[in-house]
Order: structure tokens, then C-alpha cells, then sequence
């Protein structure tokens, strides 16, 4: 049992300590490339950029079904059956289902241009950009494709690879077009980095060994029954979840203030989930996938779950206390001084990773196992209290309140 235990965390600390190398890499390109768009948008750039994305993120979670989580389960299962012909008939499958998704985004954004202009900005005068950020709707569908045969094949050094080349390629693009172009080329950069995320996982995927099979759209349909079954609670749930997030943003938006509350809590949910998040991402990429493998024996999923944890308190926790007390610094350095207030929504923030860190791998049982209704359930009272203890400690408390919230 012991040799056991130490090869568990031995196996999660190895997958950690690429994805968490990955991930550094990523940052320090990411460094370079968030100092200049800070500079060249300013708060209320950053802001802008924050709203675009999050109207782009319910949209995909609207018409994605959840495949970027339910197809990782689909594939993993089938992968390890070790039958070759079964996994290239559920690889084909997947990627139908993603070319249908991706397209069902660009009518969608197509239908609803001048309504998301409104709702966004409160003027039609946008309605063009959301016209080319249809665009993002394939590219965006089809880099998740390829990316969760990566996650579900187990590809580990292919998915860290794929991580920094693209973080160093988007920089590339990103920086140059904000120079000339400043607010104007934002939605330039969002298209642009989309179609750079596909190819990139694209060119790594292809390395994956699939045999020429045909599927019948019967046999498609049949085969990701399952997974958009799941995967619909799953899209309700980030939908849900994308709309309040959308909602907290115009509210910030509309504050009358001598900063840009909107620039700074985007900055704020970056810093968090990005870059302190970093540790939750790359253990995420192979736990999920192992989880759902041995889903059915309960002994093993506990036995995974509690190493997850302990190894995730160990990571987390110097993290977040050097964070803590270099925060003014890390804000100026990646940002600039404008940005400093983000710090007052940081000093309560940042004691919820510790706490994430417990809950987190839980939440992976649930997905694992297929309960989509409990995760349903979960999700929505999640989201809820977000949005209302959000607003209501800004309004008593400011900065801090968001913070605490």
C-alpha cells in the first residue's frame, strides 16, 4: 500500500512537474506580451477585451455541449481498451460532432450580431466585429477537438509542448497588432490567436495513431449520445456560469469610479485563475482522464482523490503566500502601476485557492463517474452565490468586498 501511495504522487508530481514547467514557460512569454497590452489598452482596454471574451464563452458554451469536458471522459474510456479500431471510430465520431458545433457558434453569432453589439457595448456601432468573431466559433470548436484527444490519449509532453508554443506565438501576433492599432485590433488578435490555438494542437495531434474506419451519422449520433448527454448539464452549467460572470462585468462596467472596476476585476480573475490557477490546470490535464479509467472501483478513486489533494496543499500553499506578499510587485511587473488596486481584491482572494485546493479534485469524482445531475446541481448554487455575494460586499466593502465575495 505504501509503494503504492509513493508511486501515486510520484505519477502526479511527474505530470505536475511538466504541465507546471509548461505552464511557468507560458507565464514568463505571458509577462512580456501582458505588460505591452496593459500598456497599450490601458484599464479600460483590458475591459473591453474581458467583455468580448466572455460574450464569445457563452456562445461556445452555449452551442459546445460540454465536449471539451465530456469528450475527454468518451476518449479516455475508449482509449483504455487498448482496440484500435473502436478508438479511431470514437475519434472520427468526436470530430464530427466538434465541425457540427463549431458551426451551429457561427450562425448563432451571425443571427444574434446586432443584439450581442447591444447587449455588450449598448449600440449597434459593434455589430461588424462580432460578424468576423463568428470566424472564432470553428477554429475554436476544432482546437478543443484536438485538444481533448491529446488530454484523453494521455499526450502529456505533446499538450505541454503545444501550451508554450502557442503562448509564444500568440505574443508575436498580439503584441505588434495593439501597437498599431491599439482598441481597434482587438478583435483582430481574438480571431487571429484562435486560429493559431487550432493549428498548433492540430499539429501535435496528428501524431496520434488512428486507422481509416468508417462511421455512419447513426453510429455517430449513437456514439455521442453519452457524451452530450453529459455534456448538455455541462454546457447549461458554464452557460449559467458565463452569463453571471457577463452580468458581474456590465455591472462593474457601469460604475462611476476613478478606476476602471471592470479592468480591474478582469485583472484580478486573471491573476487567479491563470496564473495562481496554473497549479489546478496542470494537474487537471492527467488526473481527469486517469479518474474516469478506474471511475468504477470507488477504493482506487478515493485512494487518487486524497493523493490528489495532499500533493495539490503542498503545491498551492508556498504559492500563494509568496503571491501574497509579492503581489503589489507581480502587479506592477506584469501590468503596470495603474493596476495596483487589483491587490485590494487579491488579499481575501487568494485564501480561496488553499480551500480550492480540497474541493477541487472532489468535484472531479462527480465528471469521472457521470453524475451529471448532482454536477448540475453543484454548479448552479455555485455560480448563484458568486454573483450575489459579488455585488452585494462591492457595494459595503469595495475592492476588498470582491475579494471576500
Amino acid at each position: 500500500m505504501e509503494i503504492e501511495k509513493k508511486e501515486s504522487h510520484k505519477t502526479i508530481l511527474k505530470t505536475t512537474g511538466v504541465f507546471g514547467f509548461a505552464q511557468l514557460l507560458k507565464i514568463l512569454v505571458g509577462l512580456v506580451s501582458s505588460k505591452f497590452v496593459a500598456l497599450f489598452l490601458g484599464t479600460t482596454g483590458i475591459g473591453v477585451v474581458g467583455l468580448l471574451q466572455n460574450t464569445l464563452s457563452i456562445i461556445t458554451s452555449l452551442t459546445g455541449f460540454g465536449i471539451n469536458i465530456s469528450g475527454v471522459r468518451m476518449v479516455a474510456l475508449s482509449y483504455s481498451e487498448n482496440n484500435q479500431r473502436e478508438f479511431s471510430k470514437t475519434i472520427l465520431a468526436l470530430k464530427r460532432w466538434s465541425i457540427l458545433t463549431g458551426i451551429l457558434g457561427v450562425l448563432l453569432t451571425l443571427i444574434l450580431a446586432k443584439s450581442l453589439s447591444i447587449w455588450t457595448f449598448g449600440s449597434s456601432d459593434y455589430v461588424n466585429w462580432f460578424f468576423i468573431l463568428s470566424i472564432n466559433f470553428m477554429f475554436s470548436s476544432l482546437a478543443v477537438n484536438e485538444m481533448v484527444v491529446l488530454q484523453g490519449t494521455r499526450s502529456m509532453k505533446a499538450i505541454a509542448l503545444s501550451t508554450v508554443i502557442y503562448a509564444i506565438l500568440a505574443t508575436f501576433v498580439t503584441i505588434p497588432i495593439y501597437y498599431f492599432f491599439r482598441m481597434d485590433g482587438i478583435v483582430a488578435v481574438l480571431v487571429l490567436t484562435t486560429v493559431l490555438n487550432y493549428l498548433v494542437n492540430w499539429f501535435f495531434s496528428r501524431k496520434i495513431e488512428i486507422i481509416p474506419v468508417q462511421v455512419s451519422v447513426k453510429e455517430a449520433l449513437s456514439r455521442g449520445i453519452e457524451m452530450i448527454q453529459l455534456g448538455f448539464l455541462l454546457s447549461i452549467n458554464v452557460i449559467f456560469g458565463q452569463i453571471m460572470s457577463y452580468l458581474l462585468k456590465l455591472y462593474f462596467n457601469f460604475q462611476n469610479t476613478s478606476d476602471s472596476v471592470l479592468g480591474l476585476y478582469v485583472v484580478a480573475s486573471t491573476l487567479l485563475i491563470t496564473y495562481v490557477g496554473m497549479i489546478f490546470s496542470a494537474m487537471s490535464t492527467d488526473f481527469y482522464p486517469r479518474l474516469t479509467v478506474v471511475q468504477k472501483v470507488n477504493s482506487q478513486v478515493k485512494e487518487m482523490v486524497n493523493d490528489q489533494i495532499e500533493v495539490a496543499l503542498l503545491l498551492i500553499t508556498p504559492l500563494i503566500l509568496g503571491f501574497y506578499f509579492l503581489a503589489p510587485v507581480v502587479v506592477r511587473l506584469l501590468y503596470s502601476k495603474d493596476f495596483l488596486n487589483v491587490v485590494l481584491i487579491l488579499k481575501l482572494a487568494l485564501l480561496a485557492i488553499i480551500v480550492k485546493a480540497i474541493i477541487w479534485p472532489l468535484a472531479f469524482i462527480i465528471l469521472a463517474k457521470g453524475e451529471k445531475k448532482l454536477y448540475f446541481k453543484q454548479e448552479l448554487i455555485g455560480d448563484a452565490m458568486n454573483i450575489g455575494f459579488t455585488i452585494l460586499f462591492y457595494e459595503y466593502f469595495g475592492l476588498i468586498g470582491i475579494g471576500l465575495a
